[in-house]
């Protein structure tokens, strides 16, 4: 497999990042489903088959913000696979094309020659953040929002987010996000992030060093803008070799927290701190949604910030909750600030 290391600044992240191409689609295990044992904190992880046979006539659509290619050359294989003429559930993917140059134009051309007829790129008018969510036009369909630096989805992800939606117990159901503004800071106060620590030398493992982390400088806030995860790239590439590390030895069904509920304090409860500044209750890099969720949203409020509208103004309106799927694992890749 490709080595991981500990290199500096943000190519540690991408390490991580590609060491997941190991596991992409075609070495992916069975849904792990997890069982208690012994030990709370490794519990047992026991494949789990699905056919998707209560998702058949179900109308299912991803969008995709995007379109840079370094990230989409990982992302695009787990999408390929949950195609459902491929045995998954999603009837086509949309790719909103926000962010590219004419390579990424050119790479996204050819991956939509290859799935004629579920790989789309609309055409988008000029215009705020709405032009993208306008694009869910069908109401009894349901959709999965993703972020093109997604670059792992667990298998059954997508099928458990929509059951879960189907359920009507929350208006947003969100992917279990590896690092996440919010939920980064839940695996770490449920222990279901290890204490490993960066190698001295490039392209060598990450040193377990124990079950729970006792580094103070990897406290995560509990905050969108947390220190810890948004703004630095030693906590996210801890996050990303926490994934790693759990995949290689059969436990990451230890990330299943069940059900979390972003909204069980009430909204707008974390604020950026600054005048007249912004408040969103959970990063929306990967959640799933149904068309008719928006007949009544604030349109203008999406094109100024469509995350503050999805994860704060929306359901406070609305007075419905969103809430994380701890079945459903996904990775995302980084935040700018990470990066920087």
């Amino acid at each position: 497999r490709p080595p991981r290391g500990g290199i500096a600044g943000t190519a540690v992240v991408a390490v991580a990042a590609t060491s997941l191409l190991w596991l992409l689609p075609q070495t992916c295990e069975a849904w792990l489903q997890r069982v208690e044992g012994d030990d709370p904190l490794n519990p047992n992880c026991v494949q789990r088959g699905d056919d998707y046979a209560d998702l058949r006539d179900v109308k299912i659509h991803a969008i995709v913000y995007a379109g840079r290619r370094q990230y989409l050359e990982i992302l695009n294989a787990y999408l390929e696979r949950d195609l459902r003429r491929n045995g998954g559930v999603l009837d086509t993917v949309l790719f909103a094309m926000v962010k590219y140059t004419h390579d990424d134009l050119r790479y996204l051309a050819q991956l939509r020659a290859r799935n004629v007829g579920s790989y789309i790129i609309p055409q988008i008018e000029g215009g705020g953040w709405d032009v993208v969510w306008r694009l869910a036009e069908d109401p009894d369909a349901y959709y999965l929002k993703i972020d093109d630096d997604v670059v792992y989805i667990a298998e059954g992800a997508i099928a458990e987010l929509v059951r879960e939606k189907r359920r009507g117990r929350f208006l947003f159901v969100s992917a279990n996000v590896v690092n996440h503004g919010i939920i980064s800071a839940v695996h770490q106060e449920l222990a279901q992030l290890r204490w490993l620590a960066a190698p001295a030398m490039p392209a060598t493992d990450w040193k377990y060093k124990g079950d729970i982390i006792l580094d103070p400088r990897f406290r995560i806030e509990h905050t969108f803008y947390s220190d810890c995860i948004w703004r630095r790239w030693d906590c996210a590439a801890l996050a990303h070799e926490n994934l790693l590390h759990r995949l290689e030895d059969g436990t990451s069904c230890a990330f299943d927290f069940g059900v979390y509920d972003f909204h069980a304090h009430g909204y707008g409860t974390m604020s950026d701190g600054l005048p007249g500044g912004r408040s969103i209750d959970w990063n929306d890099n990967f959640f799933a949604f149904k068309g008719e969720d928006f007949s009544d949203i604030d349109w203008d409020g999406v094109a100024m910030d469509d995350e503050a509208e999805m994860s704060t103004k929306h359901p406070q309106r609305r007075n419905q909750h969103a809430a994380a799927l701890g079945r459903a694992l996904v990775a995302h890749f980084s935040f700018s600030v990470q990066e920087r």
